[in-house]
């Protein structure tokens, strides 16, 4: 189970790198001391945790807001409804 505080700020790190279009991998080195393959398996599962807590949720506006930001950030997307 996914449960890292250091992998939540690696959520945080990629969605404000996401509207320029990610980060490099000396960004990544610099922030985390990982390498950028460390960096993207990290991701892929804070991203796939999140995502699988908001669609437990409700329709609030927050649960709105965090599914959006973070599906930017889901590589392995499931079809709606």
């Amino acid at each position: 189970m996914w449960n890292s505080l250091c992998d939540n700020d690696i959520l945080d790190f990629a969605l404000l790198w996401e509207p320029l279009g990610g980060p490099t991998p000396r960004d990544i080195t610099a922030a985390f001391a990982i390498d950028i393959t460390e960096y993207k398996r990290r991701l892929t599962a804070a991203v796939g945790f999140q995502v699988s807590q908001l669609r437990k949720g409700g329709t609030s506006r927050e649960f709105v807001y965090g599914l959006s930001a973070i599906s930017a950030l889901d590589r392995n997307p499931q079809p709606s409804g």
